[in-house]
């Protein structure tokens, strides 16, 4: 079954669209994920979970856009990083294509949260405003995060990028890529008195939660939020398959709606 919208010919798109008209767009971006891990763990993961949903489904799937907004990780050799602008720009030009081919159902398949919020988001709704096309945006690594959580036995750091369970994903994708040797957990830089970090741009004063948006090397100098050294092959085996299992599901429930939904009297 061939599902990557580059293999088909405009004609057996045409005829496919008269029996689903879904399409999964996936994204992830380059950027550092500690010395131990490739900088493309966001992008090999949206295309290794896209071919397989994809597979599963015979749901179409476009080419992977490789690039997101990594701003705050700038300095480490390796990121490239483009605006918010120019993102949204670049997939609202290429969903309007889709949709005027036909497709009025996307599922982004983003494994990068800096694409999340306002990107995908935004131009989801400006895409049900103006041309009633429904999008639905997955965060893939937070989808994984939220598996490791329910599986977690033990107390340690909380999962971040480029620790756990990012490490044990690459391990079960793409082991010839990660270097365990260089893997080590450090607490996390404290550079403000008076409030408690837990990431780049989450930070609690009192115990209440709020955002100051700082650069990665100011918290994290080595790019990395959370513990590799929990990280195995085979835990990431078993969180990728429950990943790919739930993504399928999803895709195939999406698929199936209605696509006008009823305004609110």
């Amino acid at each position: 079954m061939r599902f990557h919208l580059e293999e088909k010919s405009w004609t057996t798109i045409e005829d496919e669209l008269r029996s689903s008209d879904t399409v999964i767009v996936p994204l992830g971006a380059l950027e550092a994920h500690g010395p131990h891990n490739p900088v493309g763990c966001c992008y090999l993961l949206a295309e290794a979970a896209s071919r397989d949903v994809g597979g599963r489904t015979g749901i179409p799937v476009t080419p992977t856009i490789p690039f997101g907004v990594s701003e705050g990780f700038a300095s480490f050799p390796g990121t490239v990083t483009v605006s918010s602008e120019a993102l949204r720009g670049y997939v609202d030009e290429a969903c309007r294509s889709l949709i005027r081919s036909g497709f009025r159902k996307i599922i982004f398949f983003s494994a990068h949260g800096g694409n999340n919020l306002p990107v995908l988001r935004e131009l989801s709704t400006r895409l049900r405003e103006e041309h009633g096309a429904l999008c639905a945006v997955l965060h893939l690594w937070g989808l994984v995060q939220s598996l490791a959580q329910h599986d977690a036995a033990e107390p340690g750091p909380r999962p971040g990028h480029g620790g756990d369970p990012t490490t044990s994903v690459m391990l079960h994708l793409h082991p010839e890529l990660v270097d365990m040797s260089r893997a080590e957990w450090r607490p996390l830089r404290q550079p403000m008195e008076g409030l408690e970090t837990s990431s780049y741009g989450v930070h609690a004063f009192k115990g209440i939660p709020l955002s100051i948006p700082l650069l990665v090397e100011e918290v994290a100098p080595s790019g990395v939020l959370g513990d590799p050294t929990k990280a195995s092959r085979e835990k990431g085996r078993r969180l990728y398959e429950r990943l790919v299992e739930y993504l399928a599901e999803f895709a195939e429930a999406f698929s199936g709606l209605e696509q006008s939904l009823r305004r609110a009297a």
